[in-house]
Formats: C-alpha cells, sequence, structure tokens
C-alpha cells in the first residue's frame, strides 16, 4: 500500500527539494499529478493567467502518449501558491516557449523518472528520518498525500476524484455527481493551504459532497 505524507511531512519535503527541482516537487505536491503527467507538460497547457493547468497527455516509458485514462484528460485548477512558483520557474527557465517541457533537462529533453526518483526523491525523506517503506514511496505519494488531506479538509472525496483524475471514486465513490471548476479550485487552495499553512485567504472549508 502506498503511504500518505501528512502536511507537516509535506512541507519539509518540499522545503529540502534542491532548488532545479523545487517548482517540479511543489507542482507535483499541490496538483496530485502523476509523475509522467508532469513531465509530459509542455507550456501551452499551463496557463498562467487562469491559472489552470490541461493534462493532455503522458509520458510513458520514454515515450509521450495520451492520458492514462479518459478521466486522466482534465483540467486542474491551482492556487496562489503553485502560481506564482510557475511564474518563477518560467521566468528563469532556458526553456519557456509554448511547446518546450516545464520540466526539462538542461538540453530541453524530459527528465528520467527513475534518476528523479532514486537521486533526487528518496534521498529527501532518507535524510529527514520520514519514514519511506521500499518501492511503495515513490512519487505515487504526493498524490495520495494531496487525497487524504483534501478529503479530511473538506469530507468531499469527489474533490480529490476530479483532481487526481481517477475516472471512478472507487478508486480515490460516486461517478455521477459532479463538480464545477470553482469547486475544484477550492480543492487546491485547501491543499495548499494544508501544506502551507495561512499565507494567502482561500474559501471557507466545506462538505460538499456524500461517499457512498
Amino acid at each position: 500500500m502506498v503511504p500518505a505524507w501528512t502536511a507537516d511531512q509535506l512541507k519539509l519535503i518540499l522545503e529540502n527539494a534542491p532548488p532545479d527541482y523545487s517548482c517540479l516537487f511543489t507542482c507535483i505536491a499541490l496538483t496530485g499529478l502523476r509523475l509522467g503527467e508532469l513531465l509530459a507538460l509542455e507550456w501551452k497547457h499551463v496557463d498562467l493567467n487562469s491559472g489552470v493547468i490541461k493534462v493532455e497527455q503522458n509520458l510513458w516509458r520514454g515515450q509521450i502518449v495520451a492520458p492514462k485514462t479518459i478521466g486522466s484528460a482534465r483540467i486542474v485548477p491551482y492556487g496562489a501558491v503553485l502560481g506564482e512558483v510557475l511564474v518563477n520557474h518560467k521566468r528563469r527557465s532556458l526553456h519557456n516557449q509554448q511547446e518546450d517541457f516545464v520540466f526539462c533537462k538542461p538540453d530541453g529533453d524530459f527528465l528520467n523518472q527513475d534518476v528523479l526518483r532514486k537521486d533526487v526523491l528518496y534521498p529527501i525523506p532518507d535524510r529527514l528520518n520520514i519514514p519511506r517503506p521500499k518501492r511503495s514511496a515513490g512519487f505515487r505519494c504526493f498524490r495520495h498525500s494531496a487525497a487524504s488531506l483534501i478529503n479530511s479538509q473538506t469530507g468531499n472525496l469527489k474533490l480529490a476524484q476530479n483532481l487526481l483524475g481517477h475516472s471512478n471514486l472507487s478508486t480515490t465513490a460516486d461517478v455521477y455527481t459532479h463538480t464545477s471548476t470553482e469547486a475544484q479550485r477550492e480543492a487546491s487552495e485547501i491543499l495548499e493551504q494544508a501544506v502551507f499553512g495561512n499565507l494567502f485567504p482561500i474559501c471557507a472549508q466545506k462538505g460538499t459532497g456524500t461517499v457512498q
């Protein structure tokens, strides 16, 4: 079973991420994107004015492919914290044109998932004495943590389902419940507040859904 980090553990991990990967870690923590979805992002998929990320492709075994499922192709609104981080990241990046990868190697090629996991992620919780079960504490922990935090803060598992791009609620229960874009943005902002505290004003916590 993939573990979920607490908000305090997430914050520690983000604070200790190498500077070159700080934006990548913040983005995956505050959006719940799959690592392949994150690494396949091009700047054309990030609307810095509207504050949304369009998930339209996925990096799988070194190839750019379609999203994992129908539900995986989605629009992910994000909050002020991530918005500022992305703006600064684009300003500093040497690869900031529409067709460039948001997160990439110095030559503009996509990053290697295994290298990121073994050489960049794993040393952080190890150094911080955060438990890391073997073979189960990779980047998927960020997704599980996001879902757990959103559900615990709102009581609305449907928000977590939409943010993570799960096809049905049995994966994150009621497929026929719908959420608005603003409700999804609320989920992103609640996740930001859980990790970073009251740095930015957000809407009040609500429990607007039920889990069967």
